[in-house]
Order: structure tokens, then C-alpha cells, then sequence
């Protein structure tokens, strides 16, 4: 059964006036109960489910569908242009960007400030994060609630309009609070990654990324190899504004040597076999 499957399956299952238990998931689903607890955790912090002891209960007007050509979850809501729901990017290549946001914490220590933008892969970095004395600035709403119980992490979000597809917020204006944030690091992922830089497909989402990057000392880029050389129209930035990239052992050599020769660090995650288990299709 496939992972989107799976969390249909268990969202399908979940009632608002009572809860489920993780025993009955178990069972109906036929999938182990750590498995369960996992999708129940990972549904949580996405926001389609309410997590309780011992199991958990649908959100009202929470519904979980997949189209049948593209096999990714529909939400019928204001969206970015060309960018795919946060929940179907969450199950794109998973053991991949589970090993970027591991190799991601290494960039980290404690004390510093940092810009974390919207993504499914800085998302996963977020979500590995330590309870630490960090200073987070983001645009997500996913990853504002994986850090809600890292006592330890402060965190700042700008305000804007809610892009409830992509789950994060952004303001075509000009943001006072925004102005004065410094940052040590900013963590980004992107829809593409060309010779022509780091590249987005929605104006609005170029003009509040560029903002970010004029916050931070260091730019970092999370993408796996399926995004070097993929589609996308608008430039955020030139590689030459990119300090480091951290990505897969899909990576192409050409591909590695154009990024090297505009000064970029890259950093290869290789995927282990517990990147894989975390990411289980059962």
C-alpha cells in the first residue's frame, strides 16, 4: 500500500465526535502499530487529523482525495502558481529528503538565528531539529507546529496571506518586523536548480524569497537531484548567491561541476536504510 494511500485510508477512518484508537487502525489498515503511530504523528503536524493518547480524531471538514491521474492529494484552495500541495510534496521522494534534512542539522548549533522557508524537505529538517536555542524565522505553518513543543526554539512568523495549498504565508509588501532580522542561516528548498540559479514558478513566492535572502549571512539550499536542471521560469537568484547545496547521490557529475564552479559547497546525502523505513511503503 502506498503512503498516500495509507493516510487516506486512516483519515477515512477517524471520527470528529470520538476517537480512534491505533489498535483499530492497526487492524483495519494491516499495518504494524508503529507504523500507525508514525502516519498519526506526520497527519498531526500536517494538520489533517488531531493527535490524542492512544489514537486520534478527524478535524472537521478535514477530507483526504487523491486525482486519479496525478495520484496526489486535491485541495481545492488558493494555491501558488506551478507549486504542488504540501502534502504531496511531503510524499515525493521522502527517504531522499529525509537524508537532506539529516545532513541539514549539521549546518546548526545553538544561539544562532535562522530563516527556514517553506518546503517539504526544510520542513523534515525542522521536524529532526533538537530542542535547542535556536531562533527560527519561517513562512510555514507545518513547521511553526513541529517547533511548538521544542520549549528551547524561539520562533518568528512574518505576516501575510495564508496559501493554505502550500501551507505558508507571504506578504507582498514591505515587512518592518522583516527588516530588522538578522540571520546566521537560511534554509530554502526551490522548484528548480539551473545554471540560471535557484528558480521558483510564482512571482510572489520569488519576491518573498529574495527578501529572506537579503536577512541571512548563509543560503542553503535543500533539493534533491530531481529538481537540478527540472522546469521552473523565475530566477529567486544567481548560483553565485548560494553558499552551500545539499542534495542526493543522484546528483550528475556535469551537474555537480557547474555548481562547484560558481563557488557553491556541495554536500551529498546519501539515504540510509533508515530513510527508507521512516518513509515505508507497506
Amino acid at each position: 500500500m502506498h503512503l498516500q494511500d495509507r493516510w487516506k485510508l486512516i483519515i477515512d477512518e477517524l471520527n470528529p465526535d470520538r476517537v480512534t484508537s491505533v489498535d483499530e487502525l492497526t487492524a483495519r489498515l494491516g499495518v504494524s502499530p508503529a507504523t500507525i503511530r508514525r502516519d498519526l504523528n506526520e497527519l498531526h503536524d500536517l494538520g489533517h487529523l488531531l493527535r490524542v493518547r492512544g489514537g486520534a480524531m478527524r478535524i472537521e471538514g478535514k477530507h483526504f482525495t487523491a486525482k486519479a491521474e496525478a495520484k496526489t492529494p486535491d485541495f481545492q484552495t488558493d494555491s501558488l502558481t506551478g507549486q504542488s500541495s504540501f502534502l504531496a510534496s511531503t510524499i515525493v521522494n521522502a527517504p531522499v529528503k529525509r537524508a537532506i534534512a539529516r545532513a541539514a542539522l549539521d549546518y546548526l548549533k545553538p544561539g544562532i538565528s535562522m530563516i527556514i522557508d517553506g518546503g517539504s524537505t526544510t520542513y523534515t529538517m525542522a521536524n529532526m531539529m533538537a530542542n535547542e536555542p535556536y531562533h527560527v524565522l519561517t513562512t510555514s505553518i507545518p513547521i511553526l507546529q513541529c517547533l511548538l513543543d521544542r520549549s528551547k526554539v524561539k520562533v518568528t512568523l512574518p505576516g501575510g496571506e495564508l496559501f493554505r495549498e502550500q501551507r505558508i504565508i507571504l506578504n507582498p509588501y514591505e515587512d518592518g518586523m522583516l527588516q530588522n532580522f538578522s540571520a546566521a542561516k537560511m534554509f530554502i528548498g526551490c522548484q528548480a536548480l539551473t545554471r540560471n540559479g535557484l528558480m521558483q514558478s510564482d512571482t510572489l513566492l520569488v519576491q518573498s524569497e529574495r527578501r529572506l535572502m537579503e536577512r541571512a549571512d548563509q543560503v542553503i539550499v535543500l533539493a534533491d537531484s530531481s529538481k537540478i536542471d527540472a522546469p521552473a521560469s523565475l530566477s529567486v537568484c544567481p548560483l553565485t548567491a548560494i553558499d552551500v547545496v545539499i542534495t542526493d547521490e543522484g546528483l550528475t557529475d556535469s551537474a555537480r561541476e557547474w555548481l562547484e564552479h560558481a563557488g557553491i559547497e556541495v554536500r551529498i546525502a546519501p539515504v540510509t536504510a533508515e530513510d527508507r523505513k521512516a518513509s515505508e511503503v507497506v
